[in-house]
């Protein structure tokens, strides 16, 4: 069983499998549950590869909409670490990711700034580096 923590996070986005293909297809993430909801929801849930999943939920009122891309206003909405993080970013480059900002090493690790197709921003981190003392 696992520890206390955050398991899910709901992401709204304007279509379903333009969705999941955006994030198994260009991102690498893995689709676990495309099943019906007894609310009568698809109800999509996407492995990240980390301890919290991703929810996908179709935008279904223009609240929704309005907020798709925006969930956060305008900050960062999800920070996610990746290994093999150069091949990750190149191959990233060439998919429906876009880079805001380049590469930049912090206190607290090497970190890209990247937003998906729907508009949210992610900074991603190189897990496997190590910053200088």
């Amino acid at each position: 069983m696992r520890e206390t923590g955050l398991a899910m996070v709901t992401l709204v986005v304007p279509e379903m499998d333009l969705a999941i293909n955006h994030y198994t297809k260009d991102w690498g993430f893995r689709l676990v549950v495309d099943a019906m909801h007894a609310s009568g929801h698809r109800w999509v849930e996407i492995d990240t590869g980390g301890l919290a999943k991703l929810r996908l939920a179709e935008a279904r009122n223009e609240a929704q909409r309005g907020a798709i891309g925006n969930q956060t206003g305008g900050n960062v909405s999800f920070f996610l670490n990746i290994a093999d993080f150069h091949q990750t970013i190149a191959r990233w480059a060439e998919s429906d990711i876009e880079i805001l900002e380049p590469t930049r090493d912090e206190g607290y690790g090497r970190v890209i700034v990247v937003q998906d197709r729907f508009g949210n921003r992610w900074d991603v981190f190189d897990k496997d580096y190590a910053p200088s003392s």
